[in-house]
Formats: C-alpha cells, structure tokens, sequence
C-alpha cells in the first residue's frame, strides 16, 4: 500500500510540474481553483486508508463467512477495488496539493519592476565567491567578478506603499557587479548568515512563460538550464541588482523565528569552513606565485627571456588554475558549497562520466557517521561499559548515525541524497528501537513520500530521481547479480588463511579481483538501468563512464572524502587546528592535481567523449514498463521486455524518416549569440552569429566575459560554459551526433575558438568562417590582442555565393565580401558578415525560403541590396542590433519575422525599428501580411521548413 500511494504521489506532482510549463494551462487551472478542493480530498483519502486498515485487521475469515456466501469472492473483489480507490484519490489529491503549493508562489512573485532602498539580510551563504587575492606578482581575482546570494530583502518603512511595492520579507536572487565597483568587494565579502546591508536595489519580476500562440509549423524547445524552475525550487520571488551601498550599515541582526536562528547557524558553520579552504587556497596561490617570480629572475639569457618568460607564465597560471580547481573539489566535498566550480571542472567531470561525484551523496554521509559512531562506541566500551547493558552496542551506533547524518546533512545543506540517508537511517533506527520489522523497500517508499509531500518541487530535480533509482538498483543488485556463491565463500575463507608466503600473495590478488568484479558489474548494472534518466535530464552519456568510475569511485569515496572531512573536523581544534588541516588540505590538492590531469588527459586524447540522445515521452514509458519487467519478478512476462525493447528502436527510426523529408530549424534564444541548428536526415548545419563582435575590441562581448592574465577566469571557460548551457542541449534535443558543418557569420575569434573546442568532441566535416583570410590563414579583423586558433579543424571563408546543396535543400552566403579597399576596421567586419540564405524546395512543392541576418551594422543588408538579388522569405530571423527597414521588409516580403530580443531593456528593438512595423501594420499592402515573434517572449523554438501549397 506505501508503494501504491508513493507512486500514484509522484503522479500527481509530475503532472502539475509539467503544467507549470504551459502558461496557457496553469493560468486556467490556478484562476479556476479553490484550496478547499485538496482539504475534502485529504479527508475521503483518510476515511478510505481506515476503512483499508479495517479490512485488513478488523476482519477475519470467520466474519467474512458470516456476512457472506462467498467470502473468497468478497475478499478477492473489495481490497483491489479499495486499493484502486485509494491510487485515484492520491493521485488526485497530489496533483491538487502540488496545483495550491505552485498557487502560493505565484501569488508571492514581485509583479512588477522597481527601484528601492532595502536593507538585506543574509540567510544563507552565497553561490558564487569573488575575491581579490594579493600575490607576490600580481593581484588575482577568484570568481567571475559577480557576486550573487539569496537575499532576505525588506523595504524601508518611509517607502510609500503601491501594488508593486514588495510584502516583507522578500526572498530574491540578488547580484552585485564587483568588477565595475571594486570598493564594494570588502563590504559584501563579509555580509555573512546573520548580518545586514542597507542597499540600493533594482528589482525584477522572475521572466515566466508567456501564453504566446505560435504559427502552425513552430513549436516550443525546452533547452538547457531552466531558471525559472530553479528559482521556484528554492523559492525565491524576485531577482534584483545593487546599485549602491552603504558599507557603514553592515552589522549583524537578530532573527525572531526559532528555525530561521537554526538555518542560520548552520550557515555560519558552512560560512566558517568556506573561510578556512579560501585561507588554504590562498596560502598555496602566494606559494605558486612567489615560485613564478623567482623561475622569471632565473633566466638570464637576454634573447630567451620573452619565450621564457611566456612559458613560466603559462605553466604558472595553469597551476594556479589548477589549485583553484581542487580546492572548489574539496569545498564542494565538504559542504555542498560549489561556488567555487567553474564551468571547466564541471565539464571535465562529466565528459568521463563522473559528475555524480560532485555531489553529496548518500555514501559520504554513511562515511561520516560510520566514523564517529564507532569513536563512540570505543569511548563507551572504555569509559562507561554500563551503558552498554541498557542500550546495545548496535542501537547505540545507529542512534549515533542518525544524529551524525543529521547534522551533516544540514551542513552540506540538506541535499536531496543527504535527506534520503538520514530520513533511512532514521525510520530504520526506529524500527530497530520499536522491534518493528520494515523491509529496506519499504523504508525507501515511506522517505519517498516524506520528501515529495514537504518539497513538491523536488519531483522535477535529477538529483532526487537519480538518488532514489539508484538505491532501488543497489538493493536490487546485492539481491540478484551481487550475491556471492557457497563455492566464492570457500575460496576466499580458503584464501583468507595461507599456509605460504606465495599464498598470501596469489590470496591478496584472488580477493582484489573479486572485488574488481564485484565493482564492475555494480557498474555496468548502474549504466544500464539508469540510462534512460540521465538521457532524459542531461541529453548526453560518456561512453567511457564505466571504466572512470572503477578509478574514480574508491579514489574519491574512500580517499579524498574522508580526509577531506577529517581536515574540516581538525580544523576547529585549538592551536595546531589549522597546521594540520594545512597539512592534509596541502596533501588531497596534490592528488586531485594529478587526478584532473589525468582525466584532462583522457579529453584531449580523446579517449573521453560523450554521446547526445533523447528520449520521448513514449520512448521514456517505455523505458519504464522494459525496467519494471526487468526488476519485477512475476509481475508479467520478461518476455515481454523484447517486443518493447523493438519498439523502442523503432520509435527514432520512424522520427527519423520523417526528419528526412521535412528538414527542420531550431533557434535558440541567446540574443547576443544566435544559435541556429538546421537538420534534414544525416544532414545538420550549426549557425552562429556573434552579434556583439566588435573591431579592436576593448569592450568584450557579455556573453564572453573579460579574459584577465591574473584572473582564474578564461574564454575558454566561458565558452565551455556556453557549450554546456546551450550548444550541447541543442545537439542532444535534436539527436545530432554528428554536424555536416558550422557557419560562423562574424567574424569572431571568439566564436573561432568555441568552434575548435565543439570539434573535439564533436566530429565537424565543414566550417565557415566569416572574414577568415585564407592567404595568411588567420582573422586580423577582430581583437586583434588574441590570435585565432585552428587546431581541430580548419576554416573556409564565410563569403558571398558559397553554396551547400543535398537533396533539395540549399544553403548560401548571401554576403560576405574581402574589399581591397582603405576601410576601417568596423568597415571591414562589417562588409566580411555573412547573411544565409535556406531553401528547401521538395520535388512535388513550392520552395520554402529563410534569410538569416547577423552582426550588428546596417552595411551589409545595405550592400546586398545593391549587389544581390535577394528573394522572397518565409522566415526572417534578425538579431535585436540591426534595424528593421521597411525597404528591406518590402524586398524580403516574409511570412514570419523572428526578432532575438533579450529580457534587458538594452536588448530590445530600438525606437526606429518599432516605428518601422508600426507604420508597416498600418500601411502595410493587403497581400504582404506578416507576424513577428521575439525571443525574448517565446524562448527557443523549432521551425518545420514545409511549404505551404495555399500561399
């Protein structure tokens, strides 16, 4: 009954955690629902669980007989129908809950946007960590230059209240740009859980999903991170940005709530602990960099000293890079705290397939509590043995457990795998104590539903679907394939007992390789049968995941996380508390350098890779009846498991033909980097366009933060995070394993750059490059302070009349032009950005035509109009920098306009350009209507390029 009504729970709350997508639905459901609704359900759903316990153990077969001819049929008919009654009334009443949790927070959401003076009170420790750090060379920034922190945000009394005023207290993401104002690093480095701020803050309402009706050939594209669920998940109403302080005002607060004085006590510990590692990080960077500058006054040979001098450098900072990187590994073991990880560690952990190690799992806090409740236990045995008469040795280390695990959890912030362990180490703690027989399964299902009914969010979190599936699989491993024989016991209590030197070592190397095996077929049975969730989430699998983890999982689990823990714990020991932490903090950063090294390794070699997929909604409930088949004894056939796995194959194939004939466009909604992904069949073409590129940069784009030689804080870090944010989910949606080419239509190192990090692992058998001058084989157009790089594929020039042609569908570069004339260099880039021209034209069909434009100066659509001949569009995607003409709306005369607007005010249409299609709307020709969508409204989307035989 407990797997019954945790199941038909999850039900419920995926349901509602799959409307809050779809504004249309959600708006009709929340306008139309009344709160009574989940109360009366909660009440029939007690009355029918008593009426259930009372069939149960109220009545026996005697009675039965009694009230009945046929009491087999009675007791046959009425528990199933009963137990039907009450999956309905669960599944019903979860979905009501989780429809009024979600009415709550939205009720709760800042409406509008404002400008305020707050005071800001710290709750929690922040996500992200900038700080200057004094070295002996230079003066480093750790971070990207942002602060952001979950602020408890309340309004100063002498603001006059109106509708968008927000009702203390106020939760917001709140971000303060500490590269632009360096004199405020100080203040808000210190506004540690438990101080206040009085602030200036600029206020926004959290961007929802607005009802916006799409065109019959345009659907929606879910891609990437979504924030909007993040947010909700840790319920935050607003976002908002410092635009001043007071650092005179720092100071510390009292809170008035019981449990808002516990959290935040447990922040400060977790503060204190971040402190102590940054120390650490510190003391090793100055070592780092006290070595640089002595290996610079080493080389005394005049003519080698600029080459020597760049490779000290460059060894140098990738050492410091490196420290960085092993010092967030140990924060993020110790506490939970990932606001040191940067995008490159994240993403080397998960091209080898082992970024489940970055988190809190359920074996670290098993770890922890197996330690100190065996201390424990000895410290009983040898101080009070009398204890031990009342209350067993077995009992007294569960108990221990449960209070260790509990505090753990809090410290690395109650994570969804630190809740699951304590809440089981709890009920079956209980169960012990009470002489109550619960089957593990059953533990699991009641932690379940306990979690799910506190957090109905948590059902749309990887981390609590991972964490769950992944225990059943264990138990269900140790039952099945991880049970050892009679014959495997007596060989290794023979090997345990040698007779002879030699027997010990063959016994030695006998049980290390049972233990191999036993690890590896843990492995592979993980692999498979979590497959299809990590699909789901993440759209991508390392193929070489299984062999890493057989490296990885002891060196982390049994290595670094428990000295990682001793040093946290050593830490608080007066006097040489900090030496010895130094110490063994000093000994994990050497391991995890040569660890990391090695796995960078396996990525450039590329022996690493990972593999994009998806799966569809079908595809995944098919997944699941092939996994309940697998798991589930008795329930049906396993039989079946074959015509379903057929299915599953034949599922993409068929999608597959389709694709085949009816090529398709996503677009994604990155305005300052469009990204467009072209597929029909075999055939996938990526377009990029830097559209903030800029001649002789010295204001980088935003999308590419600033690369400073001091600063941990590169463009290939950046750009990995573009590639993981939005590149990678793209591919993996579309089930692209392979592209036909990439264009860049700017010229951008940048972008370059980004290309030659895509080509590593991703095979690209063209490029296109705007303004790439093949003579010298390089781009001297954009900033010119970095070289271009072509290490993993080399580029063709981006330029007019390039053409690409394969079973009807065509692409060309409808601009694009090297001029050997004096121009400037803004001239220049402008007149090498390339505009692409699609067409598709079927056999039996009209053609179908888009114009992709790019950059952000008017000189190339003015020169094609001049020089081209441009034709009719269907689809007209402009990025938010260029002005829409009413000439060039005339020439182009599209069905659809595609506008990549941001959500900033600097990142929409300029006043001309909504002139333009103001006085269009108005003047326009009877026979040249059109629509106009913006990003920024309908977020990414995907384009079926078919004709339309009506037009």
């Amino acid at each position: 009954m407990i797997w019954l009504i945790t199941v038909a729970s999850l039900l419920g709350f995926l349901v509602v955690n799959t409307l809050a997508n779809h504004p249309l639905m959600t708006g009709y459901a929340l306008t139309s629902y009344d709160a009574k609704i989940w109360q009366m359900l909660s009440v029939a759903l007690l009355i029918a669980l008593l009426i259930n316990v009372g069939l149960y153990h109220g009545c026996n077969r005697k009675q039965l007989k009694r009230a009945s001819p046929n009491p087999a049929l009675a007791y046959r008919f009425a528990l199933p129908l009963l137990s039907s009654f009450i999956f309905l009334l669960t599944l019903m009443l979860s979905a009501s809950y989780g429809l009024y949790h979600y009415k709550l927070y939205q009720n709760a959401l800042l409406p509008s946007a404002l400008t305020v003076d707050a005071i800001v009170e710290s709750h929690q420790i922040s996500d992200t960590v900038t700080q200057s750090i004094n070295l002996s060379h230079d003066i480093a920034m750790l971070g990207n230059g942002y602060i952001r922190q979950i602020l408890q945000v309340k309004v100063d009394d002498d603001i006059e209240e109106s509708p968008s005023t927000p009702q203390p207290p106020l939760t917001a993401l709140i971000s303060a740009n500490i590269k632009d104002n360096p004199d405020w690093e100080a203040t808000l480095s210190q506004l540690r859980p438990g101080m206040q701020l009085n602030v200036k803050l600029q206020l926004e309402p959290i961007a929802q999903p607005k009802p916006t009706s799409l065109p019959s050939n345009t659907k929606p594209l879910m891609l990437g991170f979504d924030e909007a669920q993040w947010l909700r998940q840790r319920e935050v109403q607003a976002k908002g940005v410092i635009i001043g302080i007071e650092k005179t005002s720092l100071r510390e607060f009292n809170p008035s709530h019981v449990k808002d004085r516990m959290v935040i006590a447990i922040e400060k510990l977790r503060w204190q602990l971040r402190q102590k590692i940054l120390a650490n990080l510190h003391r090793t960077l100055l070592k780092q960099s006290t070595s640089i500058v002595n290996a610079k006054n080493d080389i005394a040979q005049p003519v080698l000293k600029s080459s020597g001098e760049t490779s000290s450098q460059s060894s140098g900072q990738s050492a410091i890079q490196a420290a960085i990187q092993s010092h967030a590994i140990l924060l993020g073991l110790l506490t939970g705290d990932k606001s040191l990880m940067d995008s490159d560690v994240k993403n080397r952990y998960q091209v080898t397939g082992i970024s489940h190690l970055l988190a809190i799992s359920g074996p670290h806090v098993l770890m922890l509590a197996a330690i100190v409740s065996i201390f424990v236990v000895w410290l009983v045995k040898w101080l009070a043995p009398q204890l031990l008469v009342k209350l067993p040795s077995s009992l007294l280390v569960l108990w221990v457990s449960v209070v260790m695990a509990g505090f753990y959890a809090l410290l690395v912030g109650f994570e969804i795998p630190a809740q699951r362990t304590f809440w089981m180490l709890l009920l079956l703690t209980l169960s012990k104590q009470l002489l109550v027989n619960f089957s593990a399964y059953r533990l699991l299902a009641w932690v379940a539903l306990g979690m799910i009914w506190l957090e109905p969010t948590a059902v749309g979190q990887a981390g609590f679907w991972l964490s769950f599936v992944a225990v059943v699989l264990l138990l269900k491993f140790s039952e099945t394939i991880g049970t050892v024989s009679a014959a495997e016991i007596n060989n290794v209590s023979q090997l345990l007992a040698p007779t002879a030197r030699s027997d010990v070592l063959s016994g030695f190397v006998k049980i290390i390789s049972y233990q191999f095996k036993a690890l590896l077929k843990l492995q592979i049975w993980l692999f498979v049968w979590m497959l299809p969730i990590v699909v789901w989430f993440f759209g991508k699998v390392s193929v070489i995941g299984i062999l890493v983890n057989l490296l990885a999982v002891p060196f982390l689990g049994l290595v670094i996380v428990p000295l990682d823990m001793l040093a946290g714990v050593v830490s608080w020991l007066p006097v040489v508390g900090d030496w010895l932490s130094q110490i063994i903090w000093s000994m994990l950063t050497t391991l995890l350098n040569v660890f990391h090294l090695l796995l960078k390794q396996l990525i450039d070699t590329g022996v690493a890779k990972q593999s994009f997929f998806a799966l569809s909604q079908t595809q995944l409930v098919l997944c699941l009846f092939i996994a309940l088949l697998g798991l589930l004894k008795g329930l049906l056939p396993r039989m079946l498991m074959l015509p379903l796995a057929i299915l599953l194959i034949l599922l993409p194939l068929q999608q597959r033909s389709l694709s085949n004939n009816k090529p398709t466009l996503a677009v994604g909604d990155n305005p300052k980097l469009v990204i467009s992904l072209l597929k029909k069949g075999d055939d996938s073409w990526l377009i990029l366009s830097d559209n903030q590129v800029k001649a002789a940069q010295t204001d980088k784009p935003n999308f590419l933060k600033t690369k400073q030689a001091s600063s941990n804080v590169s463009a290939d870090k950046e750009i990995s995070s573009l590639l993981n944010r939005d590149i990678y989910p793209l591919l993996a949606n579309q089930q692209v394993h392979r592209l036909t080419g990439v264009i860049s239509q700017t010229p951008s190192v940048r972008v370059n750059e980004l290309v030659q990090q895509l080509a590593t692992h991703v095979p690209v058998k063209a490029y296109w490059l705007a303004g790439y001058d093949v003579e010298h084989s390089r781009l001297d157009v954009t900033d010119k302070a970095v070289s271009a790089s072509f290490r993993a594929i080399t580029p063709r020039s981006c330029q007019t009349a390039q053409r690409w042609q394969q079973d009807g569908l065509e692409i060309t570069a409808m601009s694009g032009w090297h001029l050997d004339l004096a121009l400037t260099d803004e001239q220049k880039l402008a007149t090498q950005t390339c505009y692409i021209h699609i067409r598709f034209k079927p056999p039996t069909s009209k053609p179908y035509d888009v114009l992709i434009l790019a950059g952000n100066s008017d000189i190339p659509m003015q020169m094609t109009e001049k020089l081209c001949t441009v034709s009719a569009a269907h689809l007209l995607i402009q990025p938010y920098t260029l002005s829409i003409k009413p000439s060039w709306l005339a020439l182009t005369k599209p069905s659809l306009l595609y506008v990549m607007t941001g959500a900033y005010k600097s990142q929409k249409l300029g006043e001309d350009s909504q002139l333009s299609l103001a006085s269009w709307s108005v003047d326009k020709p009877a026979d040249h209507p059109f629509e106009v969508l913006y990003a920024d409204q309908v977020g990414a989307v995907m384009y079926a390029l078919a004709p339309d035989d009506t037009d």
